[in-house]
């Protein structure tokens, strides 16, 4: 890297000519990593469904209808999902998934899933909290969120959020388990709320829920909806299509324009698929994002990714 010596007249700048000035051009730090390329998404998911007094039908409408949404993950073969349910009551410990795993090796997933739905009851904690459950089984059972996995959550609810962590607080938390990657975190809600058609507590917007659900670019539908059956499958399918998209997350955050990724020492075209792009920078989760895994040989399952670290160098 050249040095380059500017000698500042005092004529010209009005400084003193017996200083030298030196300056040093900023030098880049280029990164070179080689990933293994796995065709299996991951996601871990969280339900917390209210289990008060007001909760049964709600809860008989996720049971008769668990079928339509967790078809759509068994539809995607090498799919990786793991589930947990919790309740809107803190002192409840875990329904399903924590701490013994409930995932798509299981022989029934719907039945499984549906008969933990029933155990919840309609005896819980008049004061509905889902933010709070979430925090407290979390730390007591660290293993349960994966470093490479997305992380979903699902609000089943007929109240306001009363937790005493903010919906601030409460996303701050974990993008810090996921690295500071919000792209890697969806919030759902079937909720109950004037404005979303079903009566029950004040307005869905500007409430904790739609701070989180909006924030992780989710959606919300409401518990009174005709079409519950149709609006779950609905959110399973979302979630499915974001995870089977193929990404390899990077460490450090590069510069856009200097990546590069090389398979079998080959440069892989950047840009969309009409175009006959291979792989896009998703900035969301910091990854390396590929159409698909179709250009994978059977003996050769590593790629190389280059790039310069953006340390807001123009």
């Amino acid at each position: 890297m050249k040095i380059f010596l500017i000698l500042l007249l005092a004529v010209a700048c009005g400084k003193d000519s017996s200083y030298l000035y030196k300056v040093e051009p900023f030098q880049s730090q280029l990164v070179s990593e080689r990933y293994q390329l796995s065709e299996e998404g991951k996601v871990d998911i969280v339900w917390v469904i209210d289990n008060s007094g007001s909760m049964s039908s709600i809860q008989q409408s996720v049971i008769q209808n668990a079928n339509l949404f967790i078809q759509e993950f068994t539809k995607i073969a090498g799919l990786d999902w793991r589930m947990a349910l919790l309740s809107t009551s803190l002192s409840e410990s875990p329904y399903l998934g924590m701490p013994t795993v409930f995932d798509y090796n299981h022989a029934d997933p719907v039945n499984a899933f549906s008969q933990a739905v029933n155990s919840l009851g309609i005896s819980g904690d008049g004061t509905e909290r889902s933010f709070d459950p979430i925090i407290k089984q979390l730390n007591a059972h660290p293993t349960f969120l994966r470093p490479n996995a997305y992380l979903v959550m699902i609000y089943v609810t007929d109240e306001e959020e009363q937790s005493n962590t903010t919906a601030g607080a409460f996303l701050n938390d974990l993008v810090a388990r996921k690295a500071g990657r919000l792209g890697m975190i969806r919030a759902y809600g079937a909720i109950s709320a004037k404005d979303l058609g079903c009566g029950g507590w004040n307005e869905y917007a500007g409430s904790p829920y739609e701070a989180v659900i909006t924030a992780t670019k989710g959606s919300v539908f409401g518990t009174c909806s005709p079409q519950f059956g149709a609006e779950l499958a609905k959110l399973g399918n979302q979630i499915v299509s974001i995870v089977s998209s193929p990404v390899v997350l990077l460490n450090k955050r590069p510069l856009p324009r200097s990546l590069k990724v090389l398979y079998k020492g080959v440069e892989m075209p950047a840009g969309p698929r009409s175009v006959g792009g291979k792989w896009v920078y998703d900035p969301e989760v910091n990854g390396v994002r590929f159409h698909d895994y179709g250009f994978l040989d059977v003996g050769e399952q590593y790629i190389t990714i280059d790039f310069e670290v953006d340390e807001g160098q123009q």
